[in-house]
Parts: C-alpha cells; sequence; structure tokens
C-alpha cells in the first residue's frame, strides 16, 4: 500500500510541475529585464508543501524567480484582478469561470485533485460494502 501511494504521489507531482510551468509561462512572460512573477495561491496550496516542491525546480529549468503570496481564495483572485499578481492558483470552480469570463484571467486549467484512500483491514465495517 504504502508503494502504491508512493507512486500516486509521486505521478501527481510530475503531472502537477508539468501543467504549472506551462500555466506560469505561458500565461505571464515577463521582459527580457523582468525575471519574476507573482504567484497568488491559496494558504491549503502553500501548507501542502506542493510550491516548496515545485518553484524551485521551476526557477532551475526557466530562470522564473516566482514570488508566491498566499491568501485566501477571494483576496488571491482579487490579486489577479487588480493586476498584482500574474498567476492566481486557487481551489473555486465557480470563482475561476467567473474570473476567467469577466476578462482577468486568459485561461483556466485544471492542475490537481483530491483523492481519498480508506486504509484498513478487509473486514473492517468501515470500509466492508453494507
Amino acid at each position: 500500500m504504502v508503494a502504491l501511494l508512493r507512486r500516486m504521489a509521486s505521478r501527481f507531482v510530475c503531472h502537477a510541475s508539468c501543467v504549472l510551468t506551462v500555466a506560469l509561462i505561458s500565461a505571464a512572460p515577463p521582459a527580457a529585464a523582468e525575471r519574476a512573477i507573482v504567484l497568488a495561491t491559496t494558504t491549503s496550496v502553500d501548507n501542502s508543501g506542493l510550491l516548496d516542491h515545485l518553484l524551485p525546480r521551476l526557477t532551475a529549468q526557466t530562470g522564473l524567480e516566482v514570488h508566491a503570496v498566499v491568501r485566501g481564495t477571494g483576496a488571491a483572485l482579487r490579486l489577479g484582478i487588480s493586476g498584482d499578481a500574474d498567476v492566481v492558483f486557487v481551489h473555486d470552480r465557480t470563482s475561476e469561470d467567473a474570473f476567467v469570463a469577466a476578462g482577468h484571467g486568459a485561461f483556466r486549467k485544471d492542475v490537481m485533485t483530491s483523492q481519498f484512500l480508506v486504509v484498513g483491514p478487509r473486514d473492517d465495517p468501515a470500509i466492508s460494502p453494507a
């Protein structure tokens, strides 16, 4: 089971890294002299440790420095609306769709999903079919 979880995590990080890299580069290509962008994201994304893993790799691959600003979803979207963030990484589909529809964002892309696994003995009543 631990091996399966590790493989799943590895695939998730690779996929998220690739998608986030593409989103960051295509969303806000900085001028030659500007090698930094601002990423507005949520506390849950920050607390997950994902950015600690992805951002150094992104910088190494592209030379872009990414400054993460951590807020709630609404505040992160407002940073995008005001132009104070180049990329918004949040988790509220309805608000994200409205953000793009209003012309504040170029596009919306799913980066990750949540999956929950129940682990325990087969005869555990919590996981046995009713």
